[in-house]
């Protein structure tokens, strides 16, 4: 939500913030470590409360709260910090007490790297955070007891540790690093028996495949916005000939109702430059069945919509009154009326 610059210039106030704080201020922590707004401070006790007023009056839009630690310890975002006796530190996994170790379960329809992410993410914490024995075969136990509570094998859960072992010990014993190759990416929503065909002649062009959760039960009946009217939405359009077969396929970043009433005007003038529809009426003396005019698709995106109209114009049944090549022309779009078993 919110502006794509939003992250960027929270993080340009607040580098500017705390290097003008650290050379006014004699009381600035002298530990200090940021991530996003959660922040890892070392305040003497006695100083805290003045710290904390003096952080406050910094700026009336921003206001900090503190979390002491108790009886050592103290969590920071998914660690947890613990002070040793000799006052050096040992890490461990914070888990909030709410937390339920739910996943997305074994028998979601979802396509197997979704399901195994979860687990690739807590396999990789726990090889790359600094942990003691304890804290590690602890934190291992528990990634093998989210997997049951997933309805995951040992085995699953197992390579997936194993995976990253190896990756751990590869980085740690040599400084190669694989060359990335550059690919490109398609979504598509996943179905098994549709996309995994797909996917696969996909990338006999290049083309990698990165699925999305689709078709949800949610998706089919809720809907927290009002409907807007198709008349009133951008994208890509249908306009019939009475008099023959033929049809037009077109794009508008406007509201559909406006550029519909640019195609009649320039119908009803014969300005031939200005429409293909009126063009193919003048040239054959034909009328447009304006009552069977169809909004294919909403494409809110402008930088989508010659993408849609190719595919609407390359997949057309009907004879085309378009006069231009549709902005994209690629084999790809002949896959769309392909079978896959």
């Amino acid at each position: 939500m919110g502006s794509k610059l939003s992250p960027l210039l929270a993080e340009v106030f607040m580098g500017d913030f705390e290097t003008d704080l650290e050379k006014k201020e004699k009381l600035f922590p002298r530990v200090w470590w940021r991530y996003v707004d959660d922040i890892f401070a070392s305040v003497k006790e006695r100083y805290l409360p003045q710290t904390l007023e003096l952080l406050n009056n910094q700026h009336s839009s921003i206001k900090f709260t503190v979390e002491k630690e108790v009886e050592g310890k103290l969590p920071f975002l998914d660690l947890l910090i613990q002070r040793k006796e000799d006052n050096t530190l040992k890490f461990g996994i914070y888990r909030k007490p709410t937390s339920t170790d739910r996943y997305i379960t074994v028998d979601s329809n979802h396509f197997g790297a979704q399901k195994q992410a979860a687990f690739h993410s807590m396999a990789h914490r726990l090889y790359h955070i600094p942990m003691e024995k304890t804290e590690f075969e602890e934190e291992k136990q528990k990634i093998y007891e989210a997997g049951i509570v997933n309805g995951y094998d040992y085995d699953f859960v197992r390579k997936i540790l194993r995976k990253h072992a190896r990756k751990k010990h590869r980085s740690d014993t040599t400084t190669f690093r694989p060359e990335k190759e550059e690919s490109y990416r398609v979504s598509l929503p996943f179905h098994p028996k549709l996309t995994n065909g797909i996917s696969k002649i996909l990338l006999q062009h290049g083309l990698k495949t990165a699925y999305k959760s689709g078709n949800t039960l949610k998706d089919r009946l809720v809907s927290l916005k009002d409907r807007i009217p198709e008349e009133e939405r951008s994208g890509i359009y249908e306009i019939p000939c009475k008099s023959c077969p033929s049809i037009y396929i077109g794009q508008t970043r406007r509201k559909f109702k406006v550029r519909l009433k640019e195609h009649k005007n320039a119908v009803e003038n014969k300005r031939i430059n200005e429409s293909s529809v009126a063009a193919h009426t003048t040239e054959f003396d034909h009328s447009i069945d304006w009552e069977k005019v169809k909004f294919k698709k909403c494409v809110r995106k402008p930088g989508h919509l010659n993408a849609w109209e190719s595919m609407f114009i390359s997949t057309a049944e009907k004879p085309l009154m378009n006069e231009d090549d549709p902005p994209i022309i690629s084999p790809l779009f002949n896959l769309i009326n392909q079978k896959f078993a």
